[in-house]
């Protein structure tokens, strides 16, 4: 599934993109904030399908579903799977790297001056440390309850790790609706707009998880109709209407436009479709073949491959030399 790697590179990219365009004050980081003013630059990156090269929130759910998939996946496919070993393993996998980021994050933060001069409430004057000590190490390291204000993209490996050490729970659910797949999708995007409207990050991302896992139960099915449509005359317009139409329906409350706030229930409605969106792409890289021998060429499957950590360094880096290069 060289395809995924590629996917989750393209996600990767974004997600540094996304960060990259937030050090501009006007940059807004939710539907209907920030100060674009319609038609400028700032508005047409956000509010049209240009948002797909920074949609970061919404590639990180990618990333959920992608994990989802990929760490179900062996648990379906061997009944003597080894849990004593997958814990420890998987743990390992996770925090060593985190750690690791967390030091480099320290060093970065220590080698200049974070004094923002934008606005308080920006992302660059709420992403800087002008008073840097050591706990902040500490805190960050403690991905359940801790803080990582030094490397604020670590708020996502907190829902990694926690469906990780609940892998049991999400597997045997998605077994559970092997054959009612299509309610457990709905459960899933159900439950993630109940979690935008309340405010939980355990309901809105988790979801996400659980959409990957359904895939994970489902990809021999998914394959095989993949196959089918394959053989037939309309199979490249049927992939690619499933390829855009997942890509807008990711970035769907961008496109309502600044406004989206304003319609009561629109845009946790649409939020709650972007695990369906994540999973239409998925099963367009695994299914479409043109799209799958771009996400299999050598530069996107060397962005996957450098992913995890590309994700784990790129803000604290970026804050450095966002200072280092001030006026």
């Amino acid at each position: 599934m060289a395809a995924l790697d590629g996917l989750r590179g393209i996600a990767a990219v974004v997600v540094l993109l996304h960060h990259a365009m937030y050090t501009n004050p006007d940059f807004p980081g939710a539907p209907g904030s920030g100060t674009a003013p319609t038609g400028s630059a700032m508005w047409w990156i956000s509010y049209t399908p240009l948002k797909l090269f920074t949609a970061g929130v919404e590639s990180v759910v990618v990333f959920f579903v992608l994990s989802g998939l990929v760490v179900t996946l062996p648990v379906i496919r061997h009944r003597d799977f080894d849990w004593v070993a997958y814990f420890p393993r998987r743990a390992v996998r996770l925090l060593v790297p985190v750690m690791a980021s967390v030091v480099l994050a320290a060093v970065w933060v220590m080698a200049i001056p974070q004094r923002s001069t934008q606005p308080d409430g920006t992302w660059l004057s709420n992403s800087s440390t002008p008073n840097f000590g050591w706990e902040y190490i500490l805190k960050a390291w403690d991905l359940l309850g801790g803080d990582g204000q030094i490397n604020n993209p670590l708020w996502s490996l907190r829902w990694e790790l926690i469906f990780s050490l609940a892998l049991p729970v999400f597997a045997v659910a998605a077994l559970a609706v092997r054959k009612w797949w299509i309610g457990g999708l709905a459960a899933a995007c159900a439950l993630t707009y109940l979690g935008v409207h309340a405010d939980s990050g355990a309901m809105t991302y988790l979801p996400a998880f659980f959409v990957g896992a359904v895939i994970a139960v489902r990809l021999e099915a998914v394959r095989n109709v993949a196959e089918r449509i394959n053989t037939h005359w309309y199979r490249h317009p049927l992939w690619a209407g499933l390829t855009v139409g997942s890509l807008l329906l990711l970035i769907a409350p961008w496109l309502v436009g600044p406004n989206v706030g304003e319609i009561p229930e629109l845009e946790p409605a649409l939020k709650g479709l972007v695990p369906l969106a994540a999973a239409g792409l998925v099963v367009s890289a695994l299914g479409w073949k043109p799209l799958r021998a771009v996400l299999e060429t050598r530069p996107i499957q060397f962005s996957g491959t450098i992913s995890f950590s590309l994700y784990l360094v790129h803000v604290p880096i970026l804050i450095f030399s966002t200072y280092l290069f001030a006026d």
